[in-house]
């Protein structure tokens, strides 16, 4: 590149020290800079006096700069004092004054929630009233086919009722392919990938050999190495950890947590009824239905572990990895990539 052409030398800088910057890059490039005005003085032999005016006009381009800065501050703040709504309007809605001239949100005729209601209630998934709306030839929010995650977002922003519940159980995903897939994790904090290792020489090839790699270790010089571990430095340890397992029997821990979820439950009702009569705020009662969820996941985690299998090592790596993940959220390394600890999904169970 030999030259940079602008509009204005305002669209380039407007601080004299953003001008200065400029000036050496352009000289170390040796690449000429032109506006509409002129070309801009470049170098110990550019003329003082057009220096001189571009200083100036990086001065008074600060300036101004700082003074739009202040009045879109000042509209700003008179729009959120005259309680106007900000932001783009969501699918279904548009932009309009009330009584008092507040910019609000109304419902858009052109754009009917109607649609995506019903689309939803006939095809009952996300998916489903997605191919619909655009069988149907119903303009998207951006102008492109809706997707089931966008049709997701406006069920659960306006009828959040009407939306499949957030999965809050533990759930073990599928089956990994290796025995320690999407278990072990880095000091770094990074989940580790399985990798198939193979050794070739002159005198034959060797292997399979299993390992786990940290992907960012790989790429990022700055991780601690070693960023690989090869599966038998893990596996003594696993065997022992996995031994610790003891569960309660089914009978008793069905009752329990039966009777503990009921409870639960009953008190999640509860809020309901104390924000309505106005005993609690929507701020503290939204800390203490978390409290109740989270008590509540911890059920469901009991209910998955206990019925978790003794391990059979000679079981095939898809079988194996399926029990320890019920077992445990991961196993965290040290940075000599050697396990440190198993975080199991109930603690009380490790014997």
């Amino acid at each position: 590149m030999t030259a940079v052409y602008a509009f204005d030398v305002d669209r380039l800088y407007r601080d004299p020290r953003d001008l200065i910057r400029l000036q050496d890059a352009a000289q170390r490039h040796r690449v000429r800079v032109v506006t509409t005005s002129g070309e801009l003085p470049i170098g110990d032999g550019a003329d003082p006096t057009a220096e001189a005016f571009a200083f100036i006009g990086a001065v008074f381009g600060g300036t101004e700069l700082k003074k739009a800065k202040k009045r879109a501050r000042a509209a700003r703040d008179a729009r959120k004092a005259r309680g106007d709504q900000f932001g783009h309007p969501p699918f279904g809605y548009r932009l309009a004054r009330d009584s008092g001239g507040r910019l609000t949100f109304v419902a858009d005729s052109a754009r009917p929630l109607r649609l995506v209601l019903d689309a939803f209630r006939e095809a009952g998934s996300f998916a489903r009233a997605a191919w619909l709306l655009n069988e149907r030839n119903v303009p998207s929010p951006r102008g492109v086919k809706w997707a089931g995650n966008t049709v997701n977002r406006i069920i659960r922003r306006e009828r959040p009722g009407m939306a499949p519940r957030r999965r809050t159980a533990a759930r073990v995903a599928a089956r990994g392919s290796h025995t320690f897939s999407r278990l072990l994790r880095c000091a770094c904090g990074q989940l580790m990938t399985p990798r198939v290792n193979y050794t070739h020489s002159k005198y034959g090839s060797y292997g399979p050999y299993i390992g786990y790699q940290c992907f960012r270790g790989r790429h990022d010089p700055a991780h601690p190495r070693p960023y690989m571990v090869n599966e038998p430095a893990i596996l003594g340890w696993a065997k022992a950890e996995a031994a610790r397992l003891r569960t309660p029997k089914r009978v008793q821990l069905a009752r329990h947590n039966t009777e503990r979820r009921a409870e639960l439950e009953a008190q999640r009702e509860r809020l309901g009824w104390a924000v309505a009569d106005g005993l609690l705020d929507r701020e503290q009662a939204k800390d203490r239905a978390a409290a109740i969820t989270a008590a509540l996941d911890q059920l469901a985690e009991q209910d998955a572990v206990v019925d978790v299998p003794a391990i059979d090592w000679t079981w095939p790596p898809t079988e194996i990895n399926a029990v320890l993940r019920a077992m445990w959220e991961h196993i965290e390394l040290d940075a000599n990539m050697r396990p440190v600890e198993a975080v199991w999904r109930v603690p009380e169970w490790r014997l």
